[in-house]
């Protein structure tokens, strides 16, 4: 906005140097005599009159200046056109009206001044940053947050909306229950605390700068980075999950309160190139991002229910953060099309924020998980239970302890019944089973 106000205090001020030059040479004096004529034999104005000159030059002054402010903020054109119409007849009507009440008021100044202010305003609107709002308030609109709207309107260089391959980091939220609690909340409540989940992620994931690309009753995908090159999204993603769920807590205890229904959700963040530009038809048409990364995002939401965890990564977003967070190691994951084995892991918090305890608690846990996966059931199993903190719900060292014990109890069952999405590369999931 600081370019449109500036543009528009150009315009302003040029306009009202012209017609004050023209004001004080005379030029309106011809027109406004014969004007007087006209009321005088028209019987509009009778017996004495004034006339206030300072008061011609306030409001040709403001209507120039707020005639380029208009023009250039407001988005659609034929809405510029209305209110140019609109104020040209209202301003036209001014000294009629007032020279019914003795007053004689000049209004070719005025005129001329909204007239030269809507053109320069509508020139300048023609421009690549004058139409700039427009643009963006077709294609983004409301999904991206008023402060991210600015600096896009601000920025020096236009959004890529034409088509381009860029790298994003993607962020799913998914709400597990959702078809549980069709059947134990009336429909209208469940749509209050479906509308509500939606209103609380995607507010927030918006205010950290996030695109939002897809809102649902059990998900909400927004993309970081997607709008301009060079910026840390994989940061800002990791940053945004971890808050994220912090107040899913909060959200879910509020559920808990209101509907007796806890949430149970999953927040997964994939890094990775995506097609990114507007697709659709000329009248139905949204821009956003198109690759596996966004379908592997919403794959890692939701295989947080089965190891129970809240924020699952993949490998290329744990290897450019890794430096930055606390993690844990949750499974391996095998490509077939690109023959490779990697690892996902989950975001615990900030780097540097655990206390001794934890990391050592976090390193027993990726321990025993390395063990588990060398089918060492047994040193598995000592390693996961000694990870555990004392008094504190922890559903991924749960899901992996039942895995070591199973391992030790019956190691050909477990074999088949645990592991059978597994593959002979080794123990690792294939990526088609996240």
């Amino acid at each position: 906005m600081k370019r449109y106000l500036i543009t528009s205090l150009i315009i302003g001020g040029g306009v009202v140097a012209l017609v004050a030059a023209l004001y004080f040479l005379g030029a309106f004096r011809p027109a406004f005599e014969w004007l007087s004529e006209v009321y005088s034999s028209r019987g509009v104005v009778s017996g004495s009159t004034i006339r206030l000159r300072g008061l011609e030059i306030v409001v040709y002054t403001a209507a120039a200046f707020g005639m380029a402010w208009a023009i250039i903020d407001i988005a659609q054109v034929g809405h510029k056109v209305i209110v140019f119409l609109l104020v040209f007849v209202l301003a036209a009507g001014l000294s009629p009206t007032l020279a019914m009440y003795g007053v004689l008021f000049e209004p070719f100044s005025l005129l001329s001044a909204i007239f030269l202010a809507s053109a320069a305003a509508l020139v300048y609107s023609g421009t690549e940053h004058g139409m700039r709002k427009r643009v963006l308030e077709g294609l983004l609109g409301s999904r991206v947050s008023h402060r991210k709207f600015l600096e896009l309107l601000e920025a020096k260089d236009p959004p890529e909306f034409a088509g381009v391959v860029r790298e994003v980091t993607v962020v799913s939220c998914r709400l597990f229950n959702h078809e549980e609690m069709r059947g134990k909340v009336e429909p209208g409540e469940l749509t209050k605390m479906n509308n509500l989940f939606l209103r609380s992620v995607s507010t927030f994931l918006l205010s950290r700068g996030a695109y939002l690309d897809e809102s649902s009753p059990d998900l909400v995908r927004v993309f970081f980075g997607i709008l301009e090159d060079g910026t840390e999204h994989q940061k800002e993603g990791c940053s945004a999950a971890l808050e994220l769920k912090s107040r899913l807590r909060n959200l879910s205890r509020e559920c808990e309160s209101r509907w007796f229904q806890k949430l149970h959700y999953g927040i997964g963040v994939s890094t990775g190139p995506a097609a990114v530009g507007v697709y659709g038809t000329r009248k139905q048409y949204f821009f956003g991002g198109t690759g596996e990364v966004a379908d592997f995002s919403q794959r890692l939401a939701q295989a947080n229910r089965r190891y129970g965890s809240e924020i699952l990564l993949s490998p290329k977003t744990y290897e450019t953060v890794q430096a930055h967070f606390e993690f844990r190691p949750m499974d391996m994951i095998y490509d077939p099309e690109s023959d490779l084995m990697t690892e996902v892991c989950e975001l615990l918090a900030l780097e540097g924020s655990f206390s001794k305890e934890e990391a050592e608690r976090r390193d027993l846990f990726w321990k025993g998980l390395i063990y588990l996966r060398e089918k060492k059931y047994d040193e598995a199993l000592d390693h996961l239970s000694r990870s555990r903190n004392p008094g504190v719900d922890d559903s991924p060292t749960a899901y992996f302890l039942a895995l070591a014990q199973e391992g030790i109890s019956s190691p050909e069952d477990s074999e088949s019944a645990k592991v059978e999405d597994l593959t002979g590369k080794g123990h690792a999931r294939l990526i088609s089973s996240m």
